[in-house]
């Protein structure tokens, strides 16, 4: 019994008091029950012929003799309390703890009398040491009851692995704990809960799992019993351990939902076997522990995403900055445009760029990759042309500037195709580059043109060179921009777009005005494709000849 008890901790005084009244009886003499000290603790009894103060204490017990010990007393010793000659004591003991004695007040006490009252402290005994037992396993109940409310608390994950180490501490009786967390990219244990440890036994060395055999079977989901740290040769560091007063232990995995994530060890400072009960309680804390190391982890990642969520929303709010909210008015040119990303942020983009003398241009362009990487890559090849758009006046010079910056700030796996080009105030003449990009389309008539003037795509070849062209334009002549996300949309048999339905969809839509126009391109598109994911930006800008 490792919490020091007394027979008045673990039973009651009146139940003390009707036990020594019915023993006195069945004994035919009075019985005395005792603490330790000789302190009278059945309250409720009164000893015949004698007053009550009289048989309150027994305070003699140096002097008492003690049949099981072998401690002497002299025969004519009387007690000085009672007056008794030749009274007689036994012990009440459990696990060699001394909760109390059995006195016969009586003189000269026969052999039967004495064999009774042994018989009385064995019993008393058995009531205790169960009683003892029932309370350290409400103790230890209570206390894997209180770290689940330990481990439901929101804070910081090391502080609660010190107090459920110091917890599990206490309600073991031990005399340290030490909680180790597995770095998964290293194989380590890392210190992350202690109670009682010194800095230098927790300094060391290094410990890997799977070269300690003791966590490697923790981690198999056994709890392994080490019997004396100090001559185990299973221990890594027995000296250490001999240094730091560490005996017997118990190393339990961290187990939750089948993933260890640790070991917890107990150790005491003497050679102990540790019950069924111990075991399972170590068990039990463990796997709380466990729990709160995942939930920690679970929590961390949940904030790290929810930072990147608000990154990634705040990058997508000024990428749609970038793309024209309006097409620009023009007396004679009409524009409409649809811009659909398959994510938050796209690797499409397209832009007007107002110009000298009433020029406008027009670029549309596709950056390899979507999300955070393709949305940068946009914004650099957006910032590069319209810086270039209005310092340089030949097109095909301005796109081979653009490729050079591709080329000097890119990895050679990123690359984007671009078309840009410039009409004219009068919109008679429309003068383009089309750095590999899908061909746009002009249709006149029933006729359609692809204009694929230009060069290779942007950011793979430096040394790269462009062409231009300048088409003349007429009345009722449409333009039609579009990135791949259009001609590569895929319906569910995998069938994709393609141009010739895009042409179609043109051809049946040209009476409409600019924006009910470009709508239904893009409706034509959602048709084709019905319910399957969106996988590609898509891009339409549509120029209508007044």
């Amino acid at each position: 019994m490792d919490t020091a008890y007394s027979l008045g901790d673990l039973i009651d005084a009146e139940s003390l008091a009707r036990m020594r009244a019915v023993f006195s009886r069945l004994c035919r003499c009075e019985i005395a029950l005792c603490d330790g000290t000789g302190q009278r603790i059945d309250d409720g009894a009164v000893n015949e012929g004698k007053s009550v103060e009289a048989t309150r204490d027994c305070k003699a017990q140096a002097a008492m003799s003690d049949t099981r010990t072998g401690e002497a007393a002299a025969a004519s010793q009387r007690c000085p309390v009672c007056d008794v000659a030749r009274w007689h004591s036994v012990p009440v003991r459990w696990n060699e703890q001394l909760l109390g004695r059995v006195v016969v007040l009586e003189e000269r006490p026969d052999e039967a009398t004495r064999e009774f009252a042994e018989l009385i402290a064995d019993v008393l005994a058995q009531l205790a040491a169960r009683q003892a037992r029932i309370r350290r396993r409400v103790r230890e109940l209570t206390a894997v009851y209180d770290l689940s409310g330990l481990f439901a608390r929101s804070a910081d994950l090391s502080e609660l692995l010190n107090e459920a180490a110091r917890r599990v501490c206490e309600v073991m009786d031990a005399k340290a704990v030490g909680i180790r967390l597995l770095d998964e990219a290293t194989g380590e244990l890392h210190i992350c809960g202690v109670y009682n440890l010194s800095q230098d036994y927790l300094n060391k060395g290094q410990i890997k799992y799977n070269s300690s055999e003791i966590d490697a079977a923790a981690f198999r989901g056994e709890v392994v019993y080490i019997e004396d740290a100090r001559k185990d040769p299973r221990i890594l560091f027995p000296e250490h351990a001999k240094k730091e007063g560490l005996v017997s232990g118990l190393c339990a995995p961290m187990s939750y939902r089948g993933q260890v994530v640790g070991v917890l060890r107990v150790y005491s400072d003497h050679v102990k076997r540790f019950s069924d009960f111990d075991i399972e309680l170590l068990r039990a804390a463990a796997s709380q522990a466990a729990g709160a190391v995942v939930n920690s982890r679970l929590f961390a990642e949940q904030m790290d995403a929810e930072q990147h969520r608000r990154h990634y929303a705040h990058a997508a709010e000024v990428q749609r900055r970038m793309i024209p909210a309006e097409p620009p008015r023009h007396p004679k040119l009409a524009f409409g445009h649809v811009y659909e990303p398959s994510l938050e942020l796209g690797g499409d983009f397209f832009d007007f760029i107002d110009l000298a003398k009433g020029n406008v241009g027009l670029a549309i362009a596709d950056v390899v990759g979507k999300g955070m990487p393709g949305a940068l890559m946009m914004a650099s090849v957006r910032s590069a042309l319209r810086a270039h758009a209005h310092s340089i006046f030949d097109i095909n010079e301005i796109v081979a500037h653009v490729n050079r910056m591709m080329c000097r700030d890119t990895l050679d796996s990123e690359f984007a195709t671009l078309c840009y080009g410039v009409f004219s105030p009068d919109g008679s003449r429309f003068t383009y580059c089309n750095a590999g990009h899908n061909p746009p389309l002009l249709l006149r008539g029933e006729a359609f043109t692809a204009l694929e003037v230009g060069g290779p795509l942007i950011g793979v070849l430096p040394d790269a060179t462009f062409e231009r062209q300048v088409i003349d334009l007429h009345s009722g002549d449409h333009l039609v921009f579009y990135t791949d996300g259009v001609t590569e949309a895929l319906d569910f048999a995998g069938e994709a777009y393609g141009v010739s339905r895009l042409k179609e969809s043109i051809l049946r839509h040209r009476a409409l005005e600019v924006g009910p126009m470009v709508n239904q391109l893009m409706w034509d598109v959602r048709r084709f494709a019905g319910l399957a994911e969106q996988s590609d930006d898509i891009t339409l800008v549509l120029a209508r000849v007044r």
